[in-house]
């Protein structure tokens, strides 16, 4: 029980239940363009490489609040459509961040879990429980605007 009490506190996985299907789900994440709509602090959406979310592939944003702004990029490392899909955002100056999305057919939807945490740099070092709260706060606004996007998505199909 203790266990489970430190995990929620210091993890950063957020897991939720949507009416939206996998495919719904991972339409939206196939389409490299619409990252700006549930990712946060993006601002835009640069450019998306056409083989978007293959292995390898690559999408260019802008990131920042207000008149402070960093170009950044971010790389697909697994893809496993319909099911996972596992990113490197380069997050300069911290290094890079690792942010884990899984798909699960629930009923007549999903279960989608999504982790970030760092990866490489500076960033990594200076892990501890109360970034990962951070972390978990701003994945549980992630997962929400991911999942509220898919449901739309369902309604048109």
């Amino acid at each position: 029980m203790a266990a489970r009490i430190f995990d929620a506190m210091t993890g950063t996985a957020v897991r939720k239940y949507t009416k939206a299907t996998p495919t719904h789900v991972w339409a939206v994440l196939s389409d490299g363009h619409r990252y700006a709509e549930w990712v946060q602090g993006t601002k835009e959406i640069r450019d998306v490489d056409a083989d978007w979310p293959a292995e390898g592939a690559a999408l260019h944003y802008t990131a920042g609040v207000g008149p402070m702004t960093k170009d950044g990029e971010t790389k697909v490392l697994r893809s496993q459509s319909l099911g996972r899909l596992e990113l490197e955002v380069h997050a300069w100056p911290g290094g890079t961040v690792r942010v884990d999305i899984v798909i699960e057919p629930s009923g007549a939807g999903s279960i989608v879990t999504l982790e970030e945490h760092p990866l490489r740099g500076p960033a990594r070092l200076l892990h501890n429980p109360i970034t990962r709260l951070a972390f978990r706060a701003r994945n549980s606004v992630m997962i929400r605007d991911l999942l509220r996007l898919a449901e739309a998505e369902s309604q048109l199909t």
